[in-house]
């Protein structure tokens, strides 16, 4: 089990309910949790877990010149998942006729919310606007099958969802997505600074990476 904690922090994984069950209850015992900080303490990172309890990843212990550049990585790869994952978000919620948020572990079901979106002129249109973000969110048709399979395809390949039913098309929202959170409320309350360097010593640095 440790070694598969270990492992799935230092690739960047996010361990949550929905991803790795076994993997979430085995850090909530104390003992297992000091085992894997002090691990990634001697590589000067440390367990971290979202502000709702709902994930542990990996963060630097301090963001120096040595981790700058994977910190700007980090930066650069949150920023591309901000306007995708709000417009699935806003999408959803849409469907739903919701003003709530999803959250994670929330179940999504595809034949759900393709019937939905079939059925629905302005939650299609919603849906093709995905096509403006780029090659990775562009259906080989424009079915609405076909394009709402290819948001899937990115959505779990970024970590925020996940198949947990195949034959019932059944999704869920992961740990991930209260991270998400948590870097748009951090963007939000530095967005003068989010494209500057942060200095060496900026306690702040740590606290998303």
């Amino acid at each position: 089990m440790f070694d598969q904690i270990a492992t799935r922090l230092l690739e960047g994984q996010f361990i949550c309910e929905a991803t790795a069950p076994g993997l979430f209850r085995e850090l909530a015992d104390p003992r297992i949790r000091d085992d894997v900080d002090a691990f990634l303490g001697k590589l000067k990172r440390k367990l971290t877990l979202t502000p709702n309890g709902q994930a542990y990843y990996a963060t630097w212990v301090r963001v120096g010149s040595d981790q700058r550049t994977d910190a700007k990585r980090a930066m650069t790869t949150i920023k591309q998942t901000l306007r995708p994952v709000i417009q699935f978000i806003e999408l959803c919620m849409d469907s739903q006729g919701s003003d709530a948020a999803p959250a994670p572990g929330d179940r999504l079901d595809y034949a759900t919310l393709l019937k939905r979106v079939a059925e629905n002129p302005h939650l299609l249109e919603r849906l093709r606007e995905f096509g403006n973000l780029g090659k990775e969110f562009t259906a080989s048709d424009a079915s609405p099958s076909a394009m709402l399979t290819k948001v899937f395809q990115q959505l779990e390949r970024a970590g925020y969802i996940v198949l947990f039913n195949r034959e019932q098309e059944s999704w869920r929202f992961t740990g991930k997505l209260d991270y998400y959170y948590q870097v748009l409320a951090f963007l939000m309350e530095n967005e003068t600074d989010i494209h500057t360097e942060q200095k060496d010593d900026d306690p702040e640095s740590g606290r998303l990476f």
